[in-house]
């Protein structure tokens, strides 16, 4: 079995959250998955990289944003796929300028604010609706 540590990045801003929608790959690569849902933004952990230096160089990768008060969220995430097994540190951060200008990389087709009873409804990876709930408990 492989097992990842992935670091996923909450970005609240009033009251609503920052998902992407992430494209299909016909690779090896994690996306081949759940390929054409929502999700919070994040990856893998690299070599000689603590969580919070990979979900600043991921924000970066991904929407080419800049983030701030960044809070581990403490309780422990997991999911497995076939031989792969994801164990995931969350993390509630802002954006350091609200009106930073998303880019988004090709990992993601669009992205999208949402309030936590909308993410209910919306096609998501695995525990995208839980990690929304937890965050909405913590005051930053």
């Amino acid at each position: 079995m492989f097992i990842q540590h992935v670091v996923i990045g909450i970005i609240r801003k009033n009251n609503k959250y920052l998902l992407t929608k992430r494209v299909y790959f016909d690779d090896e690569k994690d996306n081949q998955f759940y390929p054409f849902v929502w999700n919070f933004p994040g990856g893998g952990i690299e070599a000689n990289e603590t969580p919070q230096q990979a979900l600043i160089r991921e924000l970066k990768e991904e929407l080419n944003v800049e983030v701030d008060k960044i809070t581990p969220i403490n309780k422990m995430f997991t999911d497995t796929q076939g031989n792969w097994q994801g164990i995931f540190y969350v993390f509630l951060c802002q954006l350091k300028d609200e009106d930073q200008l998303i880019i988004l990389n090709e990992e993601a087709s669009e992205y999208g604010w949402f309030e936590t009873q909308e993410i209910k409804n919306l096609k998501t990876l695995p525990l995208t609706y839980e990690m929304a709930e937890i965050a909405d408990k913590i005051t930053v």
